[in-house]
């Protein structure tokens, strides 16, 4: 029968990581598109309404202050009846600027979820093999810091690798409960320093103090009759 510390460990990316990636990058790519299209098409367009009402909002309201007429132009026209003064030049930029800074972040996610999508988390009985391909042996490991483990799945190890330090982490969130084994195995091959959280453990159950059951069970005294019967008897 095969030794299962010796079995191979493999952890390949969960699909719950690749629906969460793809619904940011999703969301980043749309939300570029809408900024985008605002910059080229939508807000050009109410640019050009705004240069057609604003004038005439000026000329019946702020200088003939003729309210009643505008107000009946712009229910004519479709215009806003309390229109504001707006430089749409700087939210055409504004829109352009969004734009930009949402595609590039999703773009930037997009490529990064690539190259990520097909790498593993891998473990043999010596080492275990980051998802980038850096091969890290358990007896090169002298730090372990577990203190996110239990929150966020993160496992931090630090190595030598020749006469250099690097670091590899361990990511239970993206390669899931196989990643629990890579941990394990590491811990029961590991000499070096492990950094975790402090967990208390519950105070044990104890009986009621002396004082407390004394003053929860005060001494009953004696009845009268029992005194003087004992009074009797030593005279």
């Amino acid at each position: 029968m095969s030794d299962p510390s010796a079995e191979p460990i493999i952890c390949p990316v969960t699909p719950w990581y690749h629906k969460r990636r793809v619904s940011m990058i999703a969301l980043l790519l749309g939300l570029s598109a809408f900024f985008f299209y605002d910059w080229k098409i939508g807000y050009p367009k109410k640019r050009a309404q705004y240069e057609e009402y604003w004038p005439q909002y000026q000329q019946l309201v702020q200088k003939e202050k003729k309210t009643g007429d505008w107000f009946k132009l712009a229910r004519e026209k479709g215009w806003p009846e309390k229109p504001h003064e707006e430089d749409w030049n700087y939210k055409i930029r504004e829109q352009l600027i969004f734009g930009c800074l949402t595609g590039t972040i999703g773009l930037g996610m997009l490529a990064a979820w690539l190259r990520n999508s097909r790498r593993k988390l891998t473990a043999d009985h010596e080492s275990f093999t980051t998802p980038d391909g850096h091969r890290v042996p358990f007896s090169s490991a002298f730090h372990l810091d577990k203190r996110k483990w239990d929150n966020k799945g993160l496992a931090y190890v630090r190595y030598r690798d020749g006469s250099s330090t690097r670091k590899a982490v361990i990511d239970c969130l993206i390669h899931g409960d196989p990643a629990i084994r890579v941990l394990e195995r590491l811990e029961a091959n590991f000499q070096g320093e492990l950094v975790d959280i402090v967990r208390t453990p519950p105070a044990a159950e104890t009986g009621p103090a002396p004082e407390q059951e004394a003053a929860e069970h005060p001494e009953t005294p004696a009845p009268a009759d029992d005194k003087d019967a004992a009074a009797s008897r030593t005279a």
